[in-house]
């Protein structure tokens, strides 16, 4: 049981590791094949498929958004368009210069049937304004504004509104729910920046505590079969005959 239990908790405690170095290792874009764990085969088509987001090009082109990819309507079916295969993608945009895609790994550009990934980043949305720019949302970078899907800079009009807003608000209410979920990730201690800390801490006890069971399971293992070793050793005399008392 030991064994069984210690498994779940070193594969949690490893994870929550490699969770909190993600953007430094680039996790989310690194394409993995486990299609075979059980929890995907159920999920994957069904996830894949979840829309997001859809644009008709001026071109008569139609577009779908969705957690699994951006699709092209061609013939009444779906058709994947290159690149953009298991990239969630979470709005779509038409400019003058180009199609404007906000996807889990950046803003990308298409232009005449080919795309290119202009601007790195979490983005979660994507605008068209009325003088032909686009404006998108990019999680820790903000608003950012282009006006021909090449330089991106942050909107000279929202951002110092937000940054003022943000530097006169108060207190953010705390609710029981946030701190739990804080005290858990180690943000209350830590602020959101360095609540790494916590988490490999946290994960490094748990691998230790995981790795040592096995170790002192293994260890007591053998312990017990060179007692039965010797046991059975010293009922045999030592030579492997084993000696029964004379009878009365």
């Amino acid at each position: 049981m030991s064994l069984v239990l210690a498994l779940p908790i070193l594969v949690v405690a490893v994870t929550a590791v490699f969770i909190a170095h993600d953007k430094v290792l680039g996790l989310k874009d690194i394409p993995v094949a486990a299609q075979w764990l059980p929890g995907y085969r159920v999920e994957a088509r069904k996830n894949e498929l979840e829309p997001r987001a859809s644009l008709v090009s001026t071109a008569g082109e139609q577009f779908v958004g969705t957690n699994g990819g951006l699709y092209r309507l061609e013939g009444g079916r779906l058709a994947m368009v290159d690149g953009f295969a298991g990239v969630p993608v979470r709005a779509l945009a038409e400019a003058p210069w180009g199609i404007v895609v906000a996807a889990r790994n950046g803003v990308w550009v298409g232009r005449a049937g080919a795309w290119r990934r202009s601007h790195g980043g979490d983005a979660w949305n994507a605008s068209l304004r009325a003088d032909g720019g686009v404006t998108v949302a990019l999680k820790e970078h903000g608003l950012l504004l282009s006006a021909d899907g090449e330089r991106w800079r942050p909107d000279p009009q929202l951002m110092p509104v937000l940054a003022a807003a943000a530097a006169e608000g108060g207190a953010e209410p705390i609710t029981l729910g946030k701190l739990v979920l804080d005290l858990h990730t180690g943000k209350a201690f830590f602020g959101k920046a360095w609540e790494w800390i916590w988490i490999d801490l946290v994960g490094a006890a748990m691998a230790l505590l995981a790795l040592t069971g096995v170790y002192m399971w293994w260890r007591g293992e053998r312990r017990k079969a060179a007692l039965q070793r010797a046991a059975t050793a010293g009922a045999c005399g030592g030579d492997g005959v084993r000696i029964d008392s004379p009878s009365a």
